[in-house]
């Protein structure tokens, strides 16, 4: 047979041929690599002010921390027994898998009474520069006996020492007005889990086995101050981990909502490592029915406070529900609807930047997202055994 030469133009189709099925390769090779659940967002490309780590912890001078303190502090927040009915401790209002915080709209104290403010969450509270939501305490040592004797919490009343300071204002419950009772209770305690009682536990942390309201108060504080949540989704981006929102870009565009002072401007207030600016607003819930005045009922006589609360962190909080002072939404979806109509203006100092905020339903469920990339699930672990219960009860 002859060999006859391919013509020219059939040469030509050949190479198209052959040069289409290399397009087509080469195009299906791109799009495996560039396909949506694989893109790796750029860094934070909005706002880049949150600090990637919070600021050294502040230890007052009269209460350095120990591990003997911080152990004493965890019988303490977990024990019933500073309660005056032996139904109520820290724990029964702050828990562990909630961030620290209650599942309750308020608070449930001694035989089953209900304060009026929801337990804010204590993720990262050694941070705080004031507690409660109206900020009346300055420190965590402060702070501790503060719900000891409060009538609704714990109800312990009785007279005080130069060493066994009580809040003003908290010395009102029902418990007997005598000075050893607490203490005389806490002696004589069981043994924990582990056959650990009292008298060695304060031996431990305090050198000899005396119980006082300013020992108790310390080493609640202590324990108190290991709260750190610092491992979230959120944390790992923040600190340069570009595919910690690989599979997750409606995160990412909430955290851009979050954080555009000209869209949501959630950080306006929830600025800072903990999400929060340390300060009190009238956010457009105000009063509540029961007539809570929040920081008015600290600073008297100034109108302008009436209606303030503290600015919570976020830190978590898609455990924390209830949410507000007052528990009055039950979810992050009510939360952002509140904010987006613009609130409930029921005083004249609620905030200017309280305002409708026009989002839709999509940027309000990718706001949702990203607040949910703060939950830190390695410290809300319910077998995280630093933060255990060490009773039995």
């Amino acid at each position: 047979m002859k060999n006859h030469p391919i013509p020219s133009l059939h040469r030509s189709g050949i190479l198209v041929f052959t040069l289409t099925i290399m397009v087509f390769l080469s195009s299906c090779s791109k799009q495996e690599m560039t396909t949506p659940s694989d893109t790796v967002p750029a860094v934070n490309p909005v706002n880049n002010t949150i600090p990637k780590s919070p600021d050294a912890l502040v230890i007052p001078a009269d209460n350095p921390m120990t591990a003997a303190k911080i152990e004493l502090g965890r019988h303490l927040f977990y024990d019933k027994q500073l309660s005056v009915d032996g139904s109520t401790a820290c724990a029964s209002c702050h828990q562990v898998a909630h961030g620290f915080s209650d599942i309750f709209p308020t608070s449930m104290g001694m035989q089953g009474q209900h304060g009026t403010r929801n337990a804010p969450a204590l993720a990262n509270v050694a941070y705080n520069t004031q507690f409660t939501w109206d900020g009346r305490f300055q420190t965590l040592e402060t702070h501790a006996p503060g719900p000891i004797f409060n009538s609704v919490e714990m109800g312990n009343n009785f007279s005080t020492t130069a060493q066994d300071t009580v809040p003003s204002g908290y010395n009102s419950g029902p418990g007997p007005n005598d000075t050893n009772f607490l203490f005389k209770r806490l002696n004589g305690r069981t043994a924990d889990l582990n056959g650990q009682s009292y008298p060695n536990l304060f031996i431990a942390a305090w050198g000899s086995s005396n119980i006082s309201m300013d020992r108790i108060a310390k080493s609640i504080a202590c324990f108190e101050r290991t709260f750190i949540s610092t491992q979230s989704t959120f944390d790992a981006y923040n600190n340069g981990d570009q595919t910690a929102y690989k599979y997750n870009p409606e995160a990412l565009h909430g955290l851009q909502l979050f954080t555009d002072t000209k869209g949501a401007n959630c950080v306006s207030c929830h600025s800072g490592y903990n999400f929060t600016d340390q300060q009190f607003h009238d956010n457009g819930i105000g009063i509540n029915q029961i007539g809570d005045k929040g920081r008015a009922n600290v600073v008297i006589n100034d109108k302008s406070l009436v209606g303030l609360f503290k600015t919570p962190s976020l830190r978590n909080v898609a455990l924390t529900a209830p949410y507000m002072h007052d528990g009055s939404f039950a979810t992050l979806e009510d939360v952002l609807k509140n904010y987006n109509k613009g609130g409930n203006h029921r005083t004249t100092n609620t905030d200017a930047r309280i305002k409708p905020l026009n989002l839709s339903d999509q940027d309000m469920a990718d706001i949702i997202e990203f607040l949910k990339t703060l939950t830190d699930t390695k410290f809300t672990a319910i077998d995280n055994t630093k933060f255990a219960n060490p009773w039995s009860n």
